[in-house]
C-alpha cells in the first residue's frame, strides 16, 4: 500500500507555532510588543492577511492580547487549575500564589420541582425537597476567570445562605457541616461564550470556554454538589492526572517499603 503523504500545515499556523514557541520559551517576555501584521509578512514572506490570521491563533489560546491603537502584545501567564484535584479552584489558586475572589450574582432557594430536572436527577432529590442555587463570578487577582452555577440540597447544609458565599464554599462546607468532595464526575465540553454570560462575567461574548457539569459526592457517597461551570479558555491552562491502577499499587507497595527501612 502506498502511503498518503501528511497534510501540509498552514501556513499561518506555522507562524503562530513559531511566534508561540519565541512566548512560552521567554525569548518574548510578558507585555512585549508583538511585530504588527506588516513586520510579521515581511518576516516570514506572506501575505498581511495570513499574519493577521496567525495573530488570530495566539488570540484565541489567550497567549496576546490587543491594546487599543498600540497593537498586540504577550499575555500574563495562564492561570492552571488541575481538573483531577477534589480541591476547588479557590485552593489550587491560593497555592499557586494567585490571590482568588468571588462575586456573588444570585443566592436562592428552590424546590427540586422547580429547578432544571437535569439537577434533580443528578442530586436524587425528591419533589418535596429544596436546593440552594448559587451563581458567583471567580476571580484571580482581580481577573474574572469563571462563572459558577451550583446547586446544593438544603437538607445537608441548613442556613447555608447565611454564610459569606463570596469566600470558599468548599472551605465553609468542611469547616461548618463537615462535607469535604472526596471525588467527583465531570463533564466537559468545549464552547464560545455565549451574550448572556459573557454579560455576566463583564468580559467579551464569543471567547474560547471549558464548560464542566459536575456531581460532586463526599468519602461516604453522598451527593453533595451538581454544578454547570463556565472557564474562560483564554486565561486559564486545564490539568488533569492519571494514575493507572498498577502504579498506584506500586506507589503503595514503595511507601510500605520505605517505612520498614
Amino acid at each position: 500500500m502506498t502511503e498518503q503523504p501528511l497534510p501540509r500545515i498552514p501556513m499561518y499556523r506555522q507562524v503562530a507555532r513559531q511566534l508561540a514557541e519565541e512566548i512560552i520559551s521567554g525569548e518574548r517576555p510578558v507585555n512585549s510588543k508583538i511585530p504588527s501584521e506588516r513586520e510579521l509578512a515581511e518576516r516570514f514572506h506572506i501575505s498581511r492577511m495570513t499574519a493577521r490570521a496567525a495573530l488570530n491563533v495566539l488570540l484565541q489560546r489567550g497567549l496576546i492580547a490587543r491594546r487599543s491603537h498600540s497593537g498586540a502584545y504577550v499575555a500574563q501567564p495562564k492561570y492552571r487549575f488541575d481538573l483531577s484535584s477534589p480541591g476547588g479552584l479557590h485552593d489550587q489558586l491560593r497555592q499557586a500564589g494567585v490571590e482568588p475572589g468571588a462575586k456573588l450574582i444570585t443566592a436562592s432557594v428552590s424546590s427540586a420541582k422547580e429547578v432544571n430536572p437535569q439537577v434533580a436527577q443528578k442530586l436524587k432529590l425528591t419533589e418535596d425537597e429544596e436546593v440552594y442555587h448559587i451563581i458567583r463570578l471567580r476571580t484571580a487577582n482581580g481577573e474574572p476567570i469563571a462563572l459558577e452555577n451550583s446547586f446544593f440540597p438544603v437538607r445537608l447544609f441548613p442556613e447555608l445562605l447565611d454564610f459569606n458565599l463570596t469566600d470558599s464554599i468548599y472551605g465553609i462546607l468542611k469547616k461548618y457541616f463537615a462535607v469535604e468532595p472526596a471525588e467527583s464526575f465531570q463533564e466537559l465540553e468545549i464552547s464560545l461564550l455565549d451574550v448572556e454570560w459573557a454579560a455576566l462575567m463583564e468580559i467579551p461574548a464569543g471567547l474560547p470556554t471549558l464548560e464542566i457539569r459536575r456531581t460532586t459526592i463526599t468519602a461516604e457517597g453522598e451527593l453533595f454538589e451538581y454544578a454547570h461551570d463556565i472557564y474562560r479558555g483564554d486565561r486559564i491552562l486545564f490539568t488533569a492526572r492519571t494514575v493507572t491502577e498498577a502504579c498506584s499499587s506500586l506507589q503503595q507497595v514503595w511507601q510500605h517499603a520505605s517505612k520498614n527501612l
